[in-house]
């Protein structure tokens, strides 16, 4: 059971009188939807299925499993979901999997609204197999457009780190402008309503970036932030829904655990280390028991979901194989070995030759957890990619595949592509033999 804390009522003036009735709508909404069709569990509640210890499938004896490749990852924001992104990007890529991609340039499919059918690019069939951009999570919806055995994952971070990432990477200091001091989050939590009541009026916006909105992104609605039975029944059915829930702060466990439910090889999980969409929080930071305190009260719902997230990551690790230490141990030597060859290969080709020729293999030896792969300068190329790259790959080769037969060339015209970031669009098109008639 999610422990309980003071949440003070906020007022109506809060949200602006142009507000309010959007939060009605959204908590009428939210309520209609069967959001609280069963009771909460006991506070003897576990997650409801164990996870096996996922080896190699190959010789007589060990342990097979099926690999999912179906899957919705909840991003949220600022919480690493970029880097998350990336893995899963590739992992699609490599299996050449459907993705839901979305139509406009952003990382949005539907975002900041629920997802509708014109968010996103059409697929052959009207089938896909995994969802990885930025979408507000609606259960009913996703079930709309994703096969039946969807795995679900999505990612939290301690909510104060969050916080000052989202000040960074948004500017919010510059929004407010009394916030020029030596820590503008500090600042901002001495008196967050002060600041938050004409920002939040004057945009009209759905959420808040300062306020909860780990939790909007999982589809909890502003309106109820004070609800305490409302809030305890959103994090009771997020986790019944929600297969995983990766924590930043432990990001290496949760991506083995990632591995072990979904069957992957541990080659499918690696990942460039140097953080994705970094901006740094350049201000002197204030990290005190009373900041979190007063960042706990007024962005309530965020931490009640990642203390109890946190806590259900740690309670899955306890029910895993007594070598899962090992492993996770084992899979960050492997990153170092990873970033060591892929510096030295320092890929940045302007060839699909250079690419296959830049330098030798280094082979990552077979263990109790994967079988014998090889680092290779593809692999460096891939794992130095960003959201924006593959988004462009992705977007080229899926709009290329036969699509639904009605209305396929106006789809087509009103696709926007996101500008690559990393790589030019020259090389990614022959690394990834995008055709000229693809290339468009």
């Amino acid at each position: 059971m999610v422990t309980h804390m003071a949440s003070s009522r906020m007022t109506t003036a809060f949200w602006g009188c142009t507000f309010l009735g959007f939060l009605v709508f959204v908590g009428i909404g939210f309520i209609s939807t069967n959001m609280y069709e069963n009771s909460m569990p006991s506070s003897n509640w576990a997650p409801p299925h164990k996870m096996p210890n996922r080896k190699f499938s190959g010789t007589r004896g060990e342990e097979i499993c099926d690999v999912k490749q179906n899957f919705v990852f909840v991003k949220v924001h600022k919480a690493g979901g970029t880097t998350a992104t990336c893995i899963f990007q590739r992992f699609g890529y490599e299996h050449n999997l459907t993705f839901v991609l979305p139509m406009k340039i952003n990382s949005e499919v539907g975002w900041p609204n629920f997802l509708k059918r014109e968010d996103f690019i059409p697929s052959a069939d009207g089938t896909f197999n995994l969802l990885v951009d930025h979408t507000v999570y609606h259960r009913k919806l996703l079930d709309h457009i994703m096969p039946p055995d969807t795995v679900y994952i999505a990612i939290l971070r301690h909510p104060l780190a969050q916080l000052r990432s989202v000040f960074n990477g948004y500017g919010l200091a510059k929004r407010f402008p009394e916030l020029k001091g030596v820590d503008p989050v500090a600042s901002f939590l001495k008196d967050p309503e002060k600041y938050q009541i004409p920002y939040v009026t004057k945009s009209k916006a759905p959420y808040t970036l300062s306020k909860n909105f780990m939790a909007y992104d999982l589809g909890f609605p502003p309106g109820l932030f004070d609800d305490r039975f409302s809030v305890d029944e959103f994090v009771q059915k997020i986790a019944r829904e929600i297969d995983l829930v990766l924590i930043l702060e432990h990001f290496s466990e949760s991506l083995v655990l990632l591995r072990r439910m979904m069957c992957w090889t541990l080659k499918d999980i690696l990942y460039n280390v140097s953080p994705k969409n970094l901006k740094e929080y350049r201000k002197p930071t204030t990290e005190n028991a009373s900041l979190v305190e007063a960042h706990r009260r007024w962005s309530n719902v965020d931490y009640i979901l990642y203390d109890y997230f946190n806590a259900t990551l740690w309670q899955k690790i306890q029910d895993e194989n007594n070598d899962f230490h090992q492993e996770v141990r084992h899979f960050e030597n492997v990153l170092q070995s990873m970033t060591t060859y892929c510096t030295k290969a320092n890929v940045t080709p302007v060839s699909t030759w250079e690419v296959n020729n830049a330098s030798g293999r280094q082979t990552i030896p077979r263990t109790a957890w994967h079988d014998q792969f090889d680092l290779d300068p593809y692999l460096c190329l891939k794992l130095k990619m960003e959201w924006q790259d593959w988004e462009y790959v992705l977007k080229k080769k899926h709009v290329h595949k036969p699509m639904v037969k009605n209305g396929t060339d106006t789809v087509r015209s009103t696709i926007q592509y996101t500008r690559p970031k990393i790589l030019h669009q020259t090389l990614l098109s022959n690394v990834f033999n995008i055709t000229s008639e693809q290339d468009v």
